[in-house]
């Protein structure tokens, strides 16, 4: 079998065990609610371990124990960060504390809608922030793993994690419509949050990550 199918077609395993175990999760801990922000999930732990395994026997075959024990700590601290400012941003008390520190003493601020307009600029800000995150794991990822590409590719990098988010609504929709997410309705289906909810943002990633690696290290 050709090399190259080998190599996708065991990345595209790799991220369906990624989605599959936290969504197995997020159900196990409870679908209501933003309940899912609260918890501890061993897909976290799990899927770093298993992309490692991936990499040393697919990607990058040279791999050190370096070069994976440095993959492994930026990949926690960019989902701490991530995963802090996805519950800032969809977890209503949170906001609702923030806006109300920002906002507590100014005359009439809610009745002039600039309440609305602060929240949604602090969505705004998380959601960049969050791309910004992602932006400097796949710089800290080419540095680690020796991924060469021209200076001016570091500007189409930087809109990657964007393929990320669209691959992953693309993904909910398809398995929304056979019948893989029983607790969601379509209204759901226009809800940012449920590629997070869901996991399909899980898959989408390690696929996007996995060929990143691949297509940087070809010939390498």
């Amino acid at each position: 079998m050709n090399k190259k199918i080998i190599s996708i077609a065991s990345l595209i395993f790799v991220a369906a065990i990624g989605f599959i175990s936290y969504y197995t999760e997020v159900m196990i801990n409870g679908w209501e609610g933003l309940k899912w922000t609260g918890n501890f999930y061993w897909t976290f732990i799990f899927l770093p371990l298993v992309f490692c395994i991936w990499l040393k026997l697919v990607a990058v075959k040279t791999l050190s124990v370096k070069q994976a024990v440095l993959f492994l700590i930026s990949y926690v601290i960019s989902f701490i960060l991530i995963f802090l400012l996805l519950f800032f941003t969809y977890n209503g008390r949170s906001t609702g504390l923030i806006l109300f520190m920002l906002t507590e003493g100014i005359p009439h601020f809610e009745e002039s809608g600039s309440l609305m307009h602060l929240l949604y600029a602090t969505i705004a800000i998380n959601v960049m922030l969050t791309f910004l995150v992602a932006f400097a794991e796949n710089m800290i990822a080419a540095k680690i793993f020796n991924i060469k590409f021209l200076k001016c590719a570091k500007v189409l990098v930087f809109f990657f994690p964007a393929l990320f988010f669209l691959a992953a609504w693309a993904l909910l929709i398809v398995l929304y419509f056979l019948k893989v997410f029983p607790r969601m309705n379509p209204n759901n289906l226009s809800e940012s949050i449920f590629i997070f909810k869901t996991g399909t943002i899980i898959f989408s990633t390690v696929l996007g990550e996995g060929l990143f690696i691949l297509s940087g290290r070809k010939g390498t």
